[in-house]
């Protein structure tokens, strides 16, 4: 478990990791080879944070600031590696612990380490509060999977939603396809009561976007199955 002003090496992604999640990645960089080759030599984590400019994943990482990142992140653990060709890895990870950045160096590979602290989530909110939330927050989840699912044409329906409410809203953050700061808004949210109406709110506006564009798209397979009509060119 993390400590307060811990020192992980950061990955900076245009990606969002939620603790419990699952995040494969391919590594290529010489700077990230070194870094996963510290990691696998060592506990085997490291943090995974949003870039918040494009300056976030370009080399020379000396010049950058910590406004170039969000504050927020998660560590990552590597589960599964895969030796590659030059060096090159697949990496399976998860998502463990949030964390906040207080400041950053650059190593000599030029990948981030960053010296950060635990965000845990607190656990003194009413749990009857809480279990009223989450009722209106799973069938919410459920709805959005088979938007999905109809959306990719896969079959989701054996998928089993988590029972702890902490992992229930994650899971929705993950699923999530809209923008990358609602889901950093999610992730960096303090209280779970809050990450629950935030979660809700953020569903509920992507619910209506799924359905209006699954209706579109079966007028216009309706509209492709018309007879063929000689029509007039006047």
């Amino acid at each position: 478990m993390l400590t307060d002003s811990t020192h992980i090496s950061l990955f900076p992604l245009s990606v969002v990791l939620f603790p419990g999640m699952m995040l494969p990645l391919h590594i290529f960089e010489e700077r990230y080879k070194a870094m996963i080759k510290e990691c696998l030599a060592g506990d085997q984590i490291f943090g995974v944070v949003l870039a918040k400019t494009r300056q976030a994943q370009t080399p020379n990482v000396i010049d950058l600031y910590v406004d170039d990142l969000y504050d927020v992140g998660t560590t990552a653990r590597i589960t599964a590696v895969e030796h590659l060709d030059d060096g090159r890895m697949n990496l399976i990870t998860v998502g463990q612990e949030r964390f906040t950045i207080k400041n950053i160096t650059a190593s000599q590979d030029d990948f981030l380490v960053g010296q950060v602290d635990p965000y845990p989530m607190p656990e003194n909110e009413d749990p009857i509060i809480i279990a009223g939330m989450v009722k209106k927050l799973r069938p919410m989840v459920e709805e959005y999977i088979n938007h999905l699912a109809d959306a990719s044409g896969e079959d989701l329906s054996n998928a089993t939603l988590p029972t702890d409410p902490v992992a229930l809203a994650y899971l929705a953050g993950t699923a999530v396809q809209g923008p990358l700061t609602d889901k950093q808004e999610l992730l960096a949210t303090e209280k779970l009561s809050a990450l629950i109406a935030r979660t809700v709110s953020v569903l509920d506006k992507e619910n209506q976007i799924l359905t209006y564009m699954l209706r579109a798209y079966q007028v216009h397979k309706q509209v492709e199955r018309l007879p063929f009509v000689d029509y007039s060119l006047n």
